[in-house]
């Protein structure tokens, strides 16, 4: 007898029906998840398809068909994407190869061959189908168009390496630096700072390779270069090399973005040999002046003592012969009389020229005394001119190189406003606040239009004028000559305390 109890019909038919719902729900999971699957492969903007491993196209969605140019996706069914779509057959391989070792590729870059012939850069993500035994059947995956993208990828990389070449080989020192710190150098800047490679410089601040005495200046030169716009900035500057020594440089400043920054980008020439013989012609200008002076101070006394001599003697001459001639001279004694004055007049003119050439009131008395005096003498030839001085700081006389320089300037600015200016009033301060010399003139003259250094534009320049230049520059100082049309002009001289001693 069987112990087993037979499941009756009504429990076997029970569950068959169970596990018929339970295909059902299945099968509707299963076409939900294809519906979902085929919602994502045809709404998808980039290129989805599948192929066997062959590379045959089972599938392809419609962004494929219209990024490849075809009418229609039965168009591409079966096509051998291997030779209709690889423009080279090797990139397939390399394909397979790493999707053998992988299972899958993320960043593969290819070209693909459009139906037209046009090659386009496509980027692949791909992965190996596989059937219900888990053996490979095929890939799917995605494919994007990133011609766009290559092409300016290599635009700006063909612009990198020209600029680069052109930075690397330029005859200047180039360099980008933020908040004080080197960024970037080129290579000239490098050998120009003596230095063995640039990763010695990047990363030090900036003000390391600048003279101590010219960081003040060029730390106010670059906050007045972030308030106010104006690029580029100028600086000229001494540098530090690695070894210490010193070079003169000039650099032009101007900001810029650096790697998504704010950040200053500098130009930088050496111009050490210039400024070396810059000093060497100060040195023989400041040479010729001062045998200028020596000559005119030999000449002044030259005229003092011989015509002065000369003319005293002659002067007692005409008086003696004015007395021998008694009271019978008549004629003969008013001609003495006119001779003498003759030599007077001359005696006198000898000694305005001797003191125009060099006054001996400035060798004994000091600058002030012989400005004060050549006014008094100034003033008494011409009328309708006032002229206002005023000297302070003054605890002790100045070194001789500068009293002559301040004297032929101001004894040069006085002819010029009595040949051109028509001024009525002139205004002159000297002050002495160390560690310099000023000395400002100003009159309410004509004035002139300027040009450069403040020379007059429109005309030849007077050699006075550049002569006054060059002796301030002589003297390691400035002049600065502002004017305008109506608006009278003023010169401005600085004389630093060492120039003025030597």
């Amino acid at each position: 007898m069987n112990s087993a109890i037979e499941p009756s019909a009504e429990d076997r038919i029970a569950g068959l029906e169970e596990k018929l719902k339970a295909c059902r729900r299945e099968l509707k999971a299963l076409r939900e998840s294809e519906r979902k699957y085929r919602h994502l492969f045809e709404r998808s903007p980039a290129m989805v398809n599948l192929t066997d491993l062959d590379g045959i196209i089972l599938d392809i969605n419609d962004a494929g068909v219209r990024m490849l140019g075809y009418d229609s996706r039965e168009e591409m069914i079966g096509l051998d994407s291997t030779k209709s779509l690889y423009t080279d057959p090797k990139s397939r391989l390399r394909f397979k190869e790493v999707m053998g070792r992988h299972g899958s590729v993320r960043e593969f870059e290819t070209e693909m061959r459009r139906k037209d012939g046009t090659v386009i850069d496509v980027h692949i993500t791909s992965a190996i189908r596989r059937n219900k035994q888990g053996e490979p059947e095929g890939y799917e995956g995605f494919v994007v168009d990133v011609t766009d993208r290559k092409r300016a990828e290599r635009e700006l990389q063909e612009s990198e390496e020209k600029y680069r070449t052109v930075v690397e080989n330029s005859i200047a020192g180039i360099n980008v630096h933020q908040n004080g710190i080197f960024q970037y150098v080129n290579q000239r800047l490098v050998d120009m700072l003596g230095y063995d490679s640039a990763d010695e410089i990047i990363g030090r601040q900036f003000w390391e390779v600048i003279h101590p005495a010219d960081r003040d200046m060029v730390k106010k030169r670059g906050i007045k270069r972030q308030k106010i716009s104006f690029s580029p900035a100028q600086y000229i500057f001494r540098a530090l090399q690695k070894d210490g020594s010193i070079i003169w440089v000039e650099l032009w400043a101007s900001p810029a973005i650096y790697q998504g920054r704010p950040a200053v980008v500098a130009i930088v020439i050496d111009i050490t040999s210039r400024k070396e013989a810059e000093e060497k012609i100060h040195l023989l200008s400041r040479r010729l002046i001062d045998v200028m002076e020596e000559e005119s101070r030999r000449l002044a006394a030259d005229l003092h003592d011989e015509f002065g001599q000369s003319l005293t003697s002659l002067h007692f001459g005409l008086e003696a012969l004015e007395t021998s001639l008694g009271d019978s001279g008549g004629d003969r004694k008013e001609r003495c009389r006119t001779l003498v004055r003759r030599v007077e007049q001359l005696a006198d003119q000898v000694r305005k020229t001797t003191a125009r050439l060099r006054p001996d009131l400035l060798d004994h008395m000091g600058l002030i005394p012989t400005l004060e005096w050549h006014i008094q003498d100034f003033l008494s030839h011409r009328e309708g001119l006032d002229i206002q001085f005023q000297a302070t700081g003054f605890k002790r006389r100045l070194g001789g190189a500068a009293e002559i320089v301040l004297y032929r300037i101001f004894q040069e600015s006085l002819t010029n406003i009595a040949k051109h200016a028509q001024a009525k009033n002139v205004k002159i301060l000297l002050t002495h606040s160390y560690p310099k010399t000023i000395l400002v003139i100003r009159d309410d003259g004509l004035g002139f239009e300027t040009a450069a250094e403040g020379l007059p534009g429109g005309r030849p320049r007077g050699i006075g004028l550049l002569s006054m230049q060059e002796r301030v520059a002589s003297l390691g100082g400035t002049i600065d000559i502002t004017s305008a049309p109506g608006r009278g002009t003023t010169v401005r001289v600085e004389i630093p305390e060492e120039g003025g001693a030597a």
